[in-house]
């Protein structure tokens, strides 16, 4: 944590000239009291804090009026975000997930990318299997690592880690520190519409008739996905169902089994939540449809933990009542890579019921979610509708630039200048971006600014294989 009065005005780059030239001048930023630095993700009533920032990067482009060329751009923590990173492969986008992780997080050592931070929660689902590394410096015998290097030090920064990660792998992955833990979900955590998704049947189908049944019959119990083969397979259950019914639905439920991600007590989400703590769960070896299954279970019981935690505080506070008691966090923050696997627009999905409740009601219950995708244009839009904060990078697919330029809580510029060409199409601007640059677009500025994110400074472990 950093305490001072102002913001760090030597961190990043020197630039003194940008190959971006904005026709369009920033007409508004919020800024800080003091010192230089814009902020993002902040609401008026709090414009004159410094607690709670995270530093992510500077702005890299000259602009006509007053430019903000090198300035620090830092990010408003203490507001609840619905966050929407895009991108190409390799573009930079799952990178940013790890450079807002460092910034929340408790870090074994003080940090100028933290000011007054109190660290923060979070779950983050993990696509690739390559965020591990949060928990550990970047290495100079690893070449990639030596560039890493390199750029902290032309930014100013100094290498660290997360101070507490716990590393979560399902049963089909192989550990491979050794410090990780396995995972499984409680079948009795699994609503009949999202078992109906799994097996890619309508809840008022036949099939989910005996879904919803079963899920009946057990109650409040808790049960194994074993549990609801045997129910279905006893012909003392479910009389008058077609037995070729019964059958289709015990040969998909086997099927899940098979997949050992099920069992009769799985995750209990509460015990992952504590101040500045990072949970990761490592899921890649899982099928899409047993992903979704996890972003459901986990986005529904943050939702209710955090949304109970938060009434009771308000009660109290209220009446006046001595203070809250429980050691759960009061904010926390699900971080989602490749959220398209998850959040489908096209096909039915276990996690898009979940999700959308979660980003439409969460910021009462301190719930931030961050999403990040190579396909923008094949995530949920009632997801997208309510992100207040956007960072894209280089897109290829007019599609995708169509999705993702209409999800800019902002204004996007109109015209640049770059190699003496003239450039009036946002969508060509996104194309001609280098990795880690990006569109930042924040409600509380006028336009999207073009922007350089700063390195981690936790070891990266997204780089290619040599």
């Amino acid at each position: 944590m950093n305490s001072k009065q102002s913001l760090p005005s030597q961190l990043g780059k020197s630039v003194d000239k940008s190959p971006f030239n904005a026709q369009e001048a920033l007409l508004k930023v919020m800024q800080p009291p003091k010192g230089s630095g814009i902020i993002l993700g902040r609401s008026n009533r709090s414009k004159d804090s410094l607690s709670n920032l995270a530093y992510v990067g500077q702005v890299i482009e000259s602009t006509v009026g007053r430019s903000y060329l090198g300035t620090g751009l830092w990010l408003d923590i203490d507001f609840p975000h619905v966050i929407y990173i895009s991108g190409t492969r390799g573009s930079g986008k799952s990178f940013d997930l790890g450079v807002l992780i460092e910034g929340i997080s408790a870090l074994v050592e003080p940090s100028v990318i933290q000011h007054s931070v109190t660290p923060q929660c979070s779950i983050l689902l993990d696509m690739q299997n390559q965020f591990w590394t949060l928990a550990y410096e970047p290495r100079a015998n690893i070449p990639e690592n030596a560039q890493q290097l390199d750029e902290l030090k032309a930014w100013k920064l100094a290498a660290n880690r997360l101070a507490d990660c716990q590393v979560f792998i399902p049963k089909v992955t192989e550990p491979f520190t050794n410090t990780e833990h396995v995972f499984s979900l409680s079948a009795s955590d699994v609503l009949p519409e999202e078992w109906c998704a799994l097996i890619d049947q309508s809840l008022y189908s036949p099939q989910g008739h005996v879904i919803a049944a079963c899920v009946e019959r057990f109650g409040d119990d808790r049960y194994s996905l074993g549990d609801m083969i045997r129910f279905i397979e006893s012909d003392a259950n479910l009389q008058g169902t077609a037995e070729a019914t019964r059958n289709a639905v015990v040969y998909k439920l086997r099927d899940i089994d098979r997949t050992q991600l099920f069992s009769r007590d799985g995750l209990n989400v509460q015990s992952l939540l504590h101040p500045g703590r990072c949970n990761i769960f490592m899921i890649r070896d899982l099928r899409n449809e047993d992903k979704a299954i996890v972003a459901s279970i986990i986005a529904r019981q943050l939702f209710r933990i955090m949304g109970q935690h938060h009434a009771r505080r308000k009660v109290k506070a209220f009446f006046d009542e001595d203070g809250d008691e429980s050691t759960l966090p009061n904010k926390v923050w699900l971080f989602i890579d490749e959220a398209h696997i998850v959040a489908p627009n096209d096909r039915p999905s276990p996690a898009r019921e979940a999700l959308v409740e979660y980003v439409k009601r969460g910021r009462d219950a301190g719930l931030s979610l961050v999403l990040a995708t190579q396909q923008p244009s094949a995530i949920d839009d009632r997801i997208l509708s309510q992100v207040n904060l956007s960072f894209n990078h280089r897109l290829t697919f007019q599609s995708d630039i169509s999705a993702a330029v209409n999800r800019v809580p902002t204004k996007t510029l109109s015209s640049l200048k770059l190699a003496g060409a003239t450039i009036s199409d946002f969508g060509d601007m996104l194309r001609l971006l280098d990795a880690g640059e990006c569109f930042i677009g924040d409600h509380s500025t006028s336009r999207a600014i073009i922007s350089a994110i700063r390195p981690r400074i936790t070891s990266h472990g997204g780089y290619n294989p040599s």
